[in-house]
């Protein structure tokens, strides 16, 4: 059912753009008129069309520096952990060296 009333839609949207474009070309004007009517409708769907992209570029921009500024937080913050555990095991392995060391020395003698 979803499926036969999307087809509907699309297909009332789609007949009522070829009755426009119909009824301009059929219209009693003259054809210097119409023409103009045909390429001021072009010319505004087209600056929409570019207003569209515009924005959706400047969204894509927002997000990717978003995302960037995050990315580099996210690393950051990684680095700092794995630094304080990277001193960490190297306190823990310097303990275990010192101890093997002076278990060793214990068997020399």
């Amino acid at each position: 059912m979803p499926n036969s009333t999307g087809n509907t839609l699309v297909a009332l949207v789609v007949g009522a753009i070829v009755g426009a474009g119909v009824g301009i070309l059929f219209a009693p004007d003259e054809g210097k008129k119409t023409r103009r009517k045909i390429k001021k409708s072009f010319d505004d769907a087209s600056e929409n069309l570019k207003h569209r992209f515009e924005d959706l570029n400047a969204d894509i921009k927002h997000k990717a520096e978003k995302f960037k500024g995050t990315l580099e937080e996210n690393v950051e913050s990684l680095l700092s952990r794995s630094s304080y555990k990277a001193e960490e095991v190297i306190d823990v392995l310097e303990k275990k060296l010192e101890q093997l060391k002076k278990a060793n020395a214990k068997f020399q003698k």
